[in-house]
């Protein structure tokens, strides 16, 4: 019998909480000017935080995790969230040790991704025998070991209570919605660099990412959940703030002008789409009025917007597409390949991934070490070397060798069939809500899936989405799948 999934009882907001939540918020402030002292107040009150309310110190992981404050060590950057991780990883393990060695693996490795994540992080150590950089291997092994072993345990440790999961759920519409915003003022103005130029007068919004790519993932993958909450949700839930979630997220996805983007997220409302139609058909009606309707309005909103210039510049030259000719250059780009720049650069960076696979099929370059390998081995015509290989499988096949590849393949079909195994055989006995849940939780993941074909979109911020969704199938699962499942 598998262990239960822990959960911390007791409100989000006791009573308790102010005095540490004070603390913390006033460590933030002195941070502002005087980093060290103003670090260290802060985590004296979030380590007293994550004691008095765990699921209120995890929803602040998600309100921090995008937002780049931290520091430089080792050549990598090391955020306030991976601190924030830390101590709710302390705090999840100390509550669970007297469960023994079955009870911490049933909390940190879920049984539904348990296999293939023990495979990828074996790979990673012993990608380290070939490693191009072990600090940065090791940093990279640290960072994995955050993203899908800790906080996805942190987050599952809310079991069924619906009250911790609309904390987080409203942590992390809050999260996109302001960084969505902040795009759209980036859009509007043209506050971004020229090569992110569109429409003449505006910019791709990036947000606090740094690309447009991760910007447009972290609202793609986000807009599932939002838009099933709202349409197949229970009645309690109060729909207006669901109703501005998904229009924001909606708005951010469209104005990343994301190719990777706007195909992750038709595919993800597709098949939504059509499980729903399976599962309970009396709801897709609604569902596809919303999933549909609204990206189609904030397309148009964004063409619209896109004929302003609150920029005062000068216009730039017609080779930055408009919305619309961007949205046709989507099919373009896959059918003449050469003709599109960004197509054909990734196809450099592709074909040195399969260079580096080809040179290190067993152990890989190591974990997170493809762009030193591109660095020193650059495709004739590559315009400049890449952080990564803009495909989730090459990456992880140059990183890890073949075995990569597999993994990632492997890693990614656990999450499809975690949630179809519960969606599928207890559509009809789901609470309403978790039926919801689960569905977005689905959507999110084929967002994530589709669109690692051409990026590569595991790092800080823009992973979150994904470690709730994985968190939501993997509590899902343990409480409703069918006992046919081993």
């Amino acid at each position: 019998m598998q262990a239960e999934v822990n959960k911390f009882p007791g409100r989000i907001f006791p009573n308790s909480i102010w005095i540490p939540l004070a603390i913390a918020a006033v460590g933030a402030i002195i941070g502002i000017r005087v980093g060290d002292i103003g670090t260290a107040v802060f985590f004296v009150g979030y380590i007293w935080l994550a004691v008095v309310s765990f699921p209120f110190a995890a929803a602040l992981y998600i309100l921090a995790a995008p937002f780049p404050i931290g520091l430089i060590f080792l050549h990598h950057k090391f955020y306030v969230a991976d601190f924030m991780a830390m101590v709710l990883a302390f705090k999840l393990f100390f509550a669970n040790i007297r469960q023994g060695i079955k009870g911490l693996l049933d909390t940190f490795l879920p049984k539904p991704f348990r296999w293939p994540l023990l495979f990828i992080l074996a790979l990673s150590v012993l990608s380290l025998a070939d490693s191009l950089s072990r600090v940065g291997t090791v940093i990279k092994i640290l960072e994995y070991i955050e993203f899908f072993v800790v906080m996805v345990a942190v987050f599952r440790s809310a079991g069924k209570d619906e009250q911790v999961w609309n904390g987080y759920f409203t942590a992390l519409f809050v999260v996109v919605g302001i960084i969505a915003l902040y795009g759209l003022y980036q859009f509007l103005f043209q506050l971004g660099p020229v090569y992110n130029i569109v429409d003449g007068h505006h910019v791709r919004a990036t947000g606090f990412f740094g690309q447009p790519n991760p910007f447009g993932a972290f609202n793609e993958e986000t807009f599932p959940l939002a838009v099933a909450l709202l349409t197949l949700g229970p009645a309690y839930l109060k729909r207006g703030w669901l109703i501005l979630a998904t229009i924001v997220t909606a708005l951010g996805a469209v104005e990343s002008y994301s190719r990777g983007t706007w195909v992750a997220d038709a595919a993800a409302v597709f098949f939504m789409l059509v499980l729903i139609i399976v599962t309970r058909p009396e709801l897709a009606k609604k569902f596809a009025w919303y999933s549909i309707g609204i990206p189609i309005a904030m397309f148009a909103v964004i063409f619209l917007l896109g004929k302003t210039n609150l920029s005062h510049s000068v216009l730039a030259p017609s080779a930055h597409k408009n919305t619309a000719e961007r949205l046709k250059s989507t099919v373009t780009a896959i059918i003449h390949p050469q003709g599109h720049f960004d197509t054909n650069q990734r196809l450099l960076i592709w074909k040195s991934a399969v260079q580096a696979i080809r040179e290190h099929p067993l152990f890989g370059v190591g974990l997170g070490n493809f762009h030193l390998f591109i660095q020193h081995h650059p495709p004739k015509g590559l315009a400049a070397v890449p952080p990564m290989a803009h495909n989730l499988y090459l990456e992880w096949g140059a990183d890890l060798g073949v075995g990569g590849i597999i993994a990632g393949l492997w890693f990614e079909w656990s999450w499809i069939k975690g949630a179809l195994t519960v969606i599928r055989h207890k559509a009809r006995v789901l609470p309403d809500y978790w039926y919801a849940a689960l569905v977005g939780a689905f959507g999110s993941t084929v967002a994530f899936i589709v669109h690692n074909w051409v990026d590569f979109l595991i790092d800080q911020g823009v992973i979150v989405p994904l470690l709730i969704a994985l968190a939501l199938i993997s509590t899902g699962y343990h409480f409703y799948r069918t006992r046919s499942v081993v």
